[in-house]
């Protein structure tokens, strides 16, 4: 009786005094978020750097693509190859090395273009620059049939060295990709 009497008298009042957070309560709370943050944020750069791997790896498995449907649909040689200027308008193969990249390192960009017209039909710039894609040669030829030149036969991608993956080319043309950057 005498709570319902103070509940009728002053409802505010009765729940004033158990409102609100304390000031040792957010402190634990944030304490625990810290926690929990420093514990996450490792593996959130590891998953950040992983996909943007998987990411560049996934546009040279599209230039490589093309260039093979394009090499089968027009019945003659296209060539995907390395390039240190494939966002100017005088876009050429080279495997010159820059102020930034080595001259095997096909993350300065790259060029599909048709074999005998050197007409450009794809073009890639420069890759981030921790990303690294190395190989022996600068370009990858398919001729009309679909087949790759039998000279080229991997691309090692990897963020600083770490997160490796191949792009593996067989001679058939055939593309497939070893997330661990071991040999093909």
């Amino acid at each position: 009786m005498r709570l319902l009497r103070c509940l009728l008298r002053s409802p505010m009042h009765f729940f004033a005094r158990d409102s609100g957070f304390t000031l040792i309560e957010a402190m634990i709370v944030l304490a625990i978020m810290c926690i929990l943050l420093s514990l996450a944020l490792p593996s959130m750069r590891s998953f950040v750097i992983q996909n943007r791997l998987s990411a560049e790896t996934g546009q040279l498995i599209a230039a490589l693509t093309l260039a093979r449907s394009e090499a089968i649909q027009r019945g003659r040689a296209v060539l995907v190859c390395r390039s240190i200027d494939a966002d100017s308008a005088g876009a050429r193969c080279s495997a010159a090395a820059t102020a930034e990249r080595v001259g095997g390192d096909w993350g300065a960009g790259w060029l599909v273009m048709v074999g005998d017209s050197r007409q450009i039909l794809s073009r890639q710039g420069a890759l981030d620059d921790n990303t690294q894609a190395s190989a022996g040669r600068t370009s990858i030829t398919y001729n009309g049939s679909g087949n790759a030149s039998s000279s080229f036969t991997n691309l090692v991608f990897s963020h600083n060295g770490e997160f490796a993956r191949t792009v593996c080319i067989a001679n058939s043309g055939r593309i497939s990709v070893r997330k661990d950057g071991g040999p093909c």
